[in-house]
């Protein structure tokens, strides 16, 4: 451009992107950054990195002096459904407000993918090192401050602590939140680093190896299976894309898989996931959360094929999926697998979208084969996890498409460019006018704090009712609405209750609250046998100091009964299965303990209300305190260590299976 006819978009534009940039990376670098983000003063920072990229792709779209230059047909098709995917999905979403905001991000994505296109294209070899240098640096910048975390952490252990076999175990989880994050960012870092310690010499040569060796101990820290799942991945990667002979590549492949085995057999978490195990214990929690929310989001894309429930909408639509589950949390934020992620809230075009980012940048691998290893190896642990909502992986990912992008065989038409820029333009005025923060956390929240005041009752009751008329698949709300109403109207509890067991089966009090709720119409035979399946789904209610309530404790006979009756009758269907399940031999020891039923030992008891402490980021709004339920939790502090065996946790059966012994064969009303 002539110094003549400055652009006079040049100078705003410069502003956004070090205002982009800065945003970023605070974010990304802040102790829990992924959590914070959803906060105040820190989601202003969130609206600038998903507001700044699509401006300045719209200043050099409609720039009449340096037009912005697209890519190839691919690439731009990849643009442009990364673009009207999620917004399309978003607008046919039931949560469309929530899901509106969410598509932000990968319209931001798209748009900063264009612009760094953009940038290479000015001066391809320059500008493509230059790229390559400054992730390098960033990758070393990320690693260091997650060391000196991690070292931090290491202050508040004693010496004991600090000597013991257990230092390990401990998860690596600064600085975005989760370990799995801090996986995802050394997976990132790693070949840029590799790529530097190559080229440079001397002093910088030696720094970079700190960093790769500080990148390989984080990745060890974190824990993650899928993180090092994702470095074997890149180890192989990055051996085919050396150009070897097949027996170097053979040989440098093992190798590098054998570091990833040996890192997860060094890790004492891993080696324990990995280990056989006991066929007669308990699955390890993390496999059956991960495998709930596998199967969960198999049945949410199912349900929604084409477009899926909307980006972001996960925390939404997975309670009516959760009564289903063999076991879980009960809500997930994501799916632990980005494919089955966007199956769930993208649908099929979501991974089609996937589907040809992957085989063009296959396809087009040799235009920066750092960019396509790294992909490959962040792709080994995408099927584990999924990370694309935390801004700068996103950015990362765009920054790597950019990379490998082919320019367009001849300048840029008008037509493409108009094309994107009315495309940016409907999906930015639909986000801004019709995207809209999910109330009902709010009203929620706002009720329970009201409950606390017993003149508010009415008006804590009147918030939670809204809440449920704008999401009915909410237990929180009709959990707490049954408490509310226990007393003035213990019919309407009762359907509050088993809406919210609907919903979250291994809910600890949903059984005692419409074992009450019977109770208080008069129905104590369905009170009893509500009140036996508390103790089944969780065995510290056996001795409750509820049990010392005389009218509660009238029911004690009938309930050891029901008790007695119910884990026999669980057991018989694990017998029958073909695969004899755990739950078999804990049913058969909890059963011994029928005789016990309703018998607390003398002495303080322990009571306090659950508190869900991430609720606020399920719902991603950090700037909510975490809401107490209204069910008093009371127990016997000594009940445990007086059982000949370790008691299950609450929820130790299947959630299926509990809410088969809600339903089979009632026990006649009186």
């Amino acid at each position: 451009m002539s110094p003549l006819s400055p652009d006079p978009l040049r100078l705003p534009a410069r502003i956004l992107s070090v205002g982009g940039l800065a945003a970023l990376a605070a974010l990304t670098l802040v102790d829990r950054g992924a959590t914070r983000m959803f906060a105040t003063p820190w989601i202003f920072a969130l609206a600038g990195m998903v507001v700044v990229p699509p401006l300045l792709c719209l200043f050099r779209l409609v720039s009449p002096t340096q037009p912005l230059r697209l890519p190839a047909t691919g690439w731009r098709l990849l643009a442009a459904a990364t673009i009207i995917v999620p917004v399309v999905s978003a607008l046919a979403s039931p949560y469309r407000g929530p899901a509106l905001l969410n598509a932000a991000g990968p319209v931001a994505a798209a748009s900063l993918f264009l612009l760094l296109h953009d940038w290479l294209q000015r001066d391809p070899e320059r500008n493509r090192l230059c790229l390559g240098q400054w992730l390098a640096v960033a990758a070393g910048a990320v690693t260091l401050i997650v060391s000196c975390y991690w070292l931090h952490d290491l202050t508040s252990l004693t010496r004991t602590e600090l000597l013991s076999a257990d230092l390990f175990e401990g998860r690596n989880a600064h600085p975005l939140g989760h370990s799995n994050y801090t996986a995802g960012l050394m997976l990132l870092g790693l070949p840029w680093l590799t790529l530097l310690a190559g080229r440079a010499r001397g002093p910088l040569r030696a720094t970079a190896i700190i960093a790769i060796a500080l990148t390989l101990l984080n990745l060890f820290l974190s824990g993650s299976r899928g993180g090092l799942l994702g470095l074997a991945v890149l180890g192989v990667a990055g051996a085919a894309a050396a150009g070897l002979g097949w027996k170097r590549f053979a040989l440098l492949a093992t190798g590098l898989v054998a570091l990833a085995v040996g890192l997860a057999l060094a890790n004492p978490r891993i080696r324990s996931l990995l280990g056989p195990a006991d066929p007669h214990a308990a699955p390890n929690l993390s496999t059956v959360q991960r495998t709930a929310m596998f199967a969960g989001g198999l049945k949410m894309g199912a349900d929604r094929p084409l477009l899926g429930w909307g980006p972001g909408t996960t925390p939404l639509a997975y309670p009516r999926y959760r009564a289903t589950l063999d076991g879980g949390v009960e809500n997930a934020l994501q799916l632990h697998s980005t494919p089955v992620q966007l199956w769930a809230e993208t649908g099929a075009a979501g991974l089609l979208a996937a589907l040809l980012f992957g085989g063009l940048a296959a396809w087009h691998w040799r235009r920066a084969p750092a960019a396509a290893v790294t992909l490959a190896g962040y792709g080994g642990l995408a099927l584990t996890d999924h990370q694309l909502d935390v801004p700068v992986f996103a950015a990362a990912l765009a920054a790597l498409a950019a990379m490998l992008a082919t320019p367009a065989a001849a300048p840029t038409a008008p037509r493409p460019r108009l094309g994107f820029i009315l495309l940016l333009l409907v999906a930015g005025g639909l986000i801004v006018g019709l995207g809209t923060r999910d109330r009902a956390p709010l009203l929620n929240t706002a009720a329970l704090t009201l409950a606390k005041d017993p003149a508010q009752h009415d008006r804590a009751v009147a918030l939670l009712h809204r809440s449920l008329a704008l999401n009915p698949d909410q237990e929180i709300a009709h959990f707490n609405l049954g408490w509310l109403r226990l007393v003035p109207d213990p019919a309407a509890a009762e359907k509050h209750f088993l809406a919210a067991a609907q919903l979250v089966p291994d809910k600890g009090g949903v059984y005692f609250g419409l074992g009450l709720a019977r109770l208080n119409q008069g129905h104590r035979a369905a009170a009893a046998r509500a009140f036996a399946l508390e103790c089944v789904n969780d065995p510290r209610f056996l001795a409750s100091p509820w049990w010392t309530v005389p009218e509660i404790a009238a029911l004690r006979d009938a309930t050891a009964i029901e008790y007695d009756r119910l884990l026999t009758v669980s057991q018989a269907w694990g017998e029958n299965l073909r695969v004899n399940p755990w739950w078999v031999r804990p049913a058969e020891r909890l059963r011994s303990l029928s005789p016990r039923l309703g018998h607390v030992s003398p002495g303080p008891e322990v009571n306090y209300r659950r508190e869900r402490i991430g609720y606020p980021v399920l719902m991603r709004n950090s700037d909510l305190a975490p809401p107490f339920d209204l069910y008093d939790v009371r127990e016997d502090p000594r009940f445990p260590a007086s059982v000949p065996f370790p008691l299950p946790d609450k929820g130790w059966l299947p959630a299926p299976v509990l809410l088969k012994l809600l339903d089979a064969a009632p026990a006649v009303r009186q």
